[in-house]
C-alpha cells in the first residue's frame, strides 16, 4: 500500500518532495498562501548538483525562461576587471549545466512535476491557503487555521525557517534555532536593455552568449562586509544584490515581524554604498524599487525527525545565500527522500528510512553551511577553528553530486574533514 504523506509547505522543497514522492505514494501538500507564478520575483541559481536531478526527473528547460551560467566576473569597486572565470559545469565536471532563473519559474515547473499526469504515480493534491497552526509528530496529524485536520503516515516539514513542524519535532517550546548574521541585502531588478548603452557593463549585456554572476568588492576590502552582486535571471533580466551590515534595519525587521522590507528609498542605498563603490555600480539600484532582505541561517541541528514528522530544506538547514546552494540542497533532500521511500509499503519501515536519510544528508548540508558562512565572513567561533574550505574542494564535492542512489553506493569519508587550525 502507498504511504499517505502530508507535506507542509508548497515552496521549492515542498513541491520537489511532492514530485519525487508521488510516483509511489499518496501525497498532499498544504501551502499557507495562494500560489502565484506570474510574479516578477527574485532570481536564484540551480547549480549542476540539483539541475542534474531535475533533468533526470523530467523537468523541461524550455519552461524555465533560464540562462545557462558560463562566467564569473570579479570586479573592483570601480567596476574594473580583476578576474574572469569560465564557470561551465558541463565542461568542467562532465555533467549538467548550472542555470540562473526566477524563483517563480522554477516553482511553477515543480508544480507541474508534482501535479501533472505526465509524471509517474497519482498527482499530488495541493491545497492552497491552508495555514498550518499545529502539528502532532507522534500521531502524524496536522491542523490548519480553518479547522481542517490532516493525518498521514509521514509529515514532511518543508515550511521554511519559521517552521511549525520544527517546533513539533523539537518538542514544542524550544529556543529559536535561527541565527541572525547582522547582514542584509538590498535587492533590485534591472533589464539587459538598461545596461546596453553603458560600455562598462558590456560583459553583462549579451546573456545569450555569456551569462553568469558578477561580484564587486568594496574599496576597503571584504572585512567591511559590503559587496555588490549582479547576475542574470533570464535572457532579458538581471538582479542586483548589495550585501551590507544591518544597522537600523534590525529594529525595523523586528517591528515589521518580517524578513523583507519593501520600497527602500534609493537615497538610503546610495548612502550605504557610495563611499565604497563607483557611481556606475551604485546606479544599478536605480532601475527598480529596492527591497531589504534579512540574512539568517539555522544553527546545526542533531534532531531532524521525531515520530512521524521529518524536516527538510530551510526548516532544518537554512543557509545564507553566499554559496548559492540553499535551493539546491533542498532539491537534493527531496530526491533523496523519494529514493529512500520508493519501495516502502508499511509505516513500520519509516523510522529506519528517516535515520538513513539524516545519515546521508547531514554532513553534506553542514559542509554547505560552513562554506556559505566563510564566503560571507559570518562564521561562528566554532567555524573559525576549522581549516577553511577551498573553492576547488567545495566545487568538486558539491557540483559532482549524482543523487542518493550513487551516494549510497559509493561510500566516502565524512565530507569536509573537521581539521582544526594549528593541528599537527
Amino acid at each position: 500500500m502507498p504511504l499517505k504523506i502530508i507535506i507542509c509547505g508548497g515552496g521549492i522543497g515542498g513541491l520537489s518532495a511532492a514530485g519525487y514522492l508521488r510516483a509511489n505514494h499518496d501525497v498532499t501538500v498544504l501551502e499557507r498562501s495562494k500560489l502565484d507564478f506570474t510574479i516578477n520575483d527574485y532570481g536564484l541559481s540551480v547549480v549542476a548538483n540539483a539541475f542534474n536531478l531535475l533533468q533526470k526527473a523530467g523537468i523541461k528547460q524550455e519552461n524555465l525562461d533560464m540562462v545557462v551560467m558560463t562566467h564569473l566576473w570579479l570586479r573592483t569597486h570601480n567596476n574594473e576587471e580583476m578576474r574572469t572565470e569560465h564557470f561551465d559545469t558541463r565542461a568542467r565536471f562532465g555533467g549538467a549545466p548550472s542555470v540562473l532563473l526566477k524563483r517563480a519559474k522554477l516553482q511553477e515547473e515543480l508544480m507541474r512535476f508534482a501535479t501533472s499526469n505526465e509524471f509517474a504515480g497519482g498527482p499530488a493534491k495541493v491545497i492552497e491557503n491552508a495555514k498550518v497552526t499545529r502539528v502532532d509528530a507522534g500521531a502524524g496529524k496536522v491542523w490548519s487555521e480553518d479547522g481542517q485536520v490532516f493525518e498521514g503516515d509521514l509529515i514532511i516539514g518543508a515550511d521554511g525557517i519559521h517552521s511549525i513542524v520544527r517546533s513539533a519535532v523539537l518538542g514544542g517550546e524550544t529556543p529559536s534555532r535561527i541565527r541572525n548574521t547582522d547582514t542584509i541585502t538590498f535587492m533590485a531588478k534591472l533589464s539587459v536593455e538598461d545596461l546596453r548603452s553603458d560600455a562598462s557593463f558590456a560583459y553583462l549585456a549579451d546573456p545569450a552568449k555569456q551569462a553568469g554572476l558578477c561580484s564587486a568588492y568594496a574599496k576597503s576590502g571584504p572585512e567591511v562586509k559590503k559587496r555588490i552582486l549582479t547576475y542574470h535571471t533570464s535572457l532579458h533580466g538581471l538582479q542586483v544584490v548589495g550585501y551590507t551590515v544591518e544597522n537600523e534595519f534590525a529594529e525595523k525587521f523586528a517591528s515589521a515581524k518580517s524578513a523583507i522590507i519593501k520600497d527602500i528609498p534609493i537615497s538610503r542605498v546610495v548612502e550605504d554604498f557610495a563611499p565604497e563603490f563607483s557611481d556606475d555600480l551604485v546606479n544599478l539600484f536605480r532601475h527598480s524599487k529596492v527591497d531589504a532582505w534579512k540574512i539568517r541561517d539555522l544553527a546545526s541541528m542533531d534532531t531532524w525527525y521525531s515520530g512521524k514528522a521529518l524536516l527538510i530544506g530551510d526548516a532544518v538547514h537554512a543557509v545564507t545565500p553566499h554559496a548559492g546552494q540553499g535551493a539546491n540542497i533542498t532539491i537534493e533532500d527531496a530526491e533523496a527522500l523519494g529514493y529512500l521511500l520508493r519501495d516502502v509499503e508499511s509505516s513500520d519501515a519509516i523510522p529506519d528510512v528517516l535515520e538513513k536519510f539524516v545519515s546521508l544528508r547531514k554532513d553534506r548540508v553542514n559542509f554547505v553551511t560552513r562554506r556559505s558562512r566563510e564566503l560571507g565572513n559570518i562564521q561562528t567561533d566554532e567555524d573559525r577553528t576549522k581549516v577553511p574550505i577551498t573553492s576547488a574542494e567545495f566545487a568538486k564535492e558539491i557540483y559532482t553530486y549524482l543523487g542518493a542512489e550513487h551516494a549510497l553506493k559509493v561510500p566516502k569519508p565524512p565530507i569536509g574533514a573537521e581539521a582544526t587550525k594549528g593541528a599537527n
